[in-house]
């Protein structure tokens, strides 16, 4: 690997935070709905993001089927929020992102199922902007997925002709784009970032003209270097997922070559993988373990799919040892493709998550580690 070299510098000035290490025998899990949430199947509440405090950011679909933006402070309280010209109905408003500061990135879809990128201040001001290159038809747009401390925000855009590109926009709204060399320029190919460091190093995965998915990484300055998990070599899905934390170290998922099990990875700023799979993770096709998020010590969350298809969620700590937990109440139906999942990670260790009730209704969910 390549990216080496721009984490000499950071890694003293990290090392503290090793030692705050997540206990995964211990747990406390709080559930929780935002106002307004609806109470039928497919609506209700999902998170996506927590920051440093335990602020938490998601989406909340209300009993007409509209979706809308929320944050929920660390003591419980809830603020919705729509970004301008977004259609709840058709679109939505969906946050991804939360920084340390409050600043909340997404995603909003309007009346043309068209997608255009937003942040919101901590005081509750949206902007909303579109990468100028991105396709104006339905499912194109703007799509940003993650904000550093620094208001940096990286996503993807598709264009009109349905490839993907990764962007990179400043806080003084500077738009830089780019594409690895060895991504697809196909319809459903491309670029496609995974999350943005405090660095500015950005982690994510791409297409390739033979659909096969492949992890990149690029430095803060420009440079992009593409990576498989060597047991995703010669397979027919290959490496799907990648994102960073600020140590460098790259976490993701892969299809495993020889038996399409899904298969979590670590991957060191040295090029050396660690290879996981979750407890209870399934071993047929299609099953075993997703990578959602990783945070500055090392740890990761996401979820399982065991044997029966019903998804579970996980804790990994910094040290290897992993942790498969349900949320008391989530579903449980052989092939139902429900359950629940972690879908954040702070330092502290704490877990935002969301699942789903036996009536296919969402919820967020706090895991606290003791």
């Amino acid at each position: 690997m390549k990216f080496r070299t721009w984490m000499s510098t950071v890694v003293v000035c990290l090392f503290a935070a090793l030692a705050i290490t997540l206990q995964a025998s211990a747990q406390q899990i709080i559930k929780f709905d935002a106002p307004n949430a609806g109470t039928s199947a497919y609506q209700g509440t999902a998170s996506t993001g927590i920051n440093l405090l335990g602020a938490i950011t998601g989406n909340v679909t209300d009993n007409s089927y509209g979706t809308h933006g929320f944050v929920r402070t660390p003591d419980g309280q809830f603020t919705d929020f729509d970004a301008p010209g977004a259609n709840p109905i058709v679109g939505c408003t969906c946050p991804d992102s939360i920084n340390d500061l409050g600043v909340v990135a997404g995603y909003d879809i309007d009346t043309n199922s068209l997608g255009h990128g937003f942040f919101r201040n901590f005081g509750g001001k949206i902007t909303t902007f579109d990468v100028p290159q991105a396709g104006t038809g339905a499912n194109q747009g703007t799509y940003p997925l993650s904000i550093n401390n620094f208001k940096v925000i990286a996503g993807y855009y598709v264009d009109g002709n349905n490839v993907g590109h990764g962007f990179l926009r400043t806080p003084n709204g500077k738009i830089t784009l780019f594409d690895d060399s060895e991504a697809g320029t196909g319809a459903y190919q491309g670029t496609y970032p995974g999350n943005v460091n405090n660095f500015g190093a950005i982690a994510g995965a791409i297409t390739d003209a033979n659909f096969v998915s492949h992890g990149f990484v690029r430095t803060p300055d420009g440079t992009i270097t593409t990576f498989d998990v060597p047991e995703a070599v010669g397979g027919t899905y290959g490496t799907y997922s990648a994102l960073v934390n600020d140590l460098g170290v790259i976490a993701g998922n892969y299809y495993d070559a020889n038996t399409n099990v899904e298969t979590g990875y670590l991957l060191t700023p040295d090029g050396n993988f660690t290879v996981f799979e979750a407890p209870r993770a399934g071993t047929a096709p299609f099953a075993g373990t997703n990578v959602n998020a990783v945070n500055l010590g090392g740890a990761a969350t996401g979820f399982i799919y065991d044997n029966h298809f019903e998804a579970h969620s996980f804790v990994r700590t910094a040290n290897g040892q992993a942790t498969t937990f349900d949320v008391p109440g989530q579903i449980k139906v052989p092939g139902s493709d429900a359950g629940s999942g972690g879908e954040a990670i702070n330092l502290e260790g704490v877990i935002a998550g969301r699942w789903r009730d036996p009536n296919e209704v969402f919820h967020g969910y706090v895991r606290l580690p003791k």
